[in-house]
């Protein structure tokens, strides 16, 4: 019964497919997880020149693609975003900001993206990759060259330095477009309103350690 078998091919992978989402671990009540959010993509705005711009030199890998903890934004820049990153105290002199979390960056070679902490009242940020860079409130990867054609994605340490545990919204720029980014820097990013939102605060060199923001009870 030849006219039969298409049926049940059909069925048989569909019911493939439910099994498969099903199974499929999404993370969202795990500890130290994060529910990854998309924001739309849109024209690029016009914007000031970023405060600091990265060193090829400081490219510390190169692989074929992104890791799997890394989200793949404007198919140029890669970040994590599914987790909450753990801040710790700064070691060292007058730090911007009292706390540090660590979090790679990964750009694809030849793409010239900046990527700049959006404004918000509350809080202070600022962000850090490359190695002995110092912190800004927005950095440029230049447009790095890839040693070989097989590794096209770099990747570049770094991390964020914040005044008390939120979520860290950047926007992200590459070839005339823009998104936005929440990273949760020791909280989870919430929806758009949120009063967890970091504030811009590009420290000068030298400058004291920003306090802590304590809430009133």
């Amino acid at each position: 019964m030849p006219e039969n078998r298409l049926p049940v091919a059909a069925l048989t992978c569909c019911l493939l497919l439910a099994t498969t989402a099903c199974g499929a671990d999404d993370g969202g009540d795990r500890p130290g997880r994060a529910e990854r959010t998309v924001e739309p993509t849109e024209v690029a705005e016009l914007h000031a020149e970023p405060a600091l711009t990265l060193d090829c030199l400081h490219v510390i890998d190169e692989r074929p693609a992104p890791t799997g903890a890394l989200t793949v934004f404007l198919g140029d820049v890669a970040l994590e975003t599914g987790r909450r990153l753990r801040p710790a105290e700064v070691d060292g002199s007058e730090p911007p900001h009292p706390l540090f979390a660590k979090s790679g960056l990964m750009v694809r070679a030849g793409a010239r993206v900046d990527i700049e902490v959006l404004p918000a009242p509350g809080n202070g940020a600022s962000i850090v990759w490359g190695n002995g860079r110092p912190a800004a409130g927005s950095v440029r990867v230049p447009g790095c060259p890839a040693r070989s054609a097989e590794q096209p994605w770099l990747a570049f340490a770094g991390g964020y330095h914040v005044d008390r545990p939120g979520c860290v919204t950047l926007i992200v720029r590459s070839h005339g477009l823009q998104t936005k980014v929440h990273v949760p820097v020791g909280a989870d990013c919430r929806t758009e309103g949120s009063s967890d939102r970091l504030e811009t605060r590009p420290p000068p060199l030298g400058a004291r350690p920003a306090k802590a923001v304590v809430p009133s009870v």
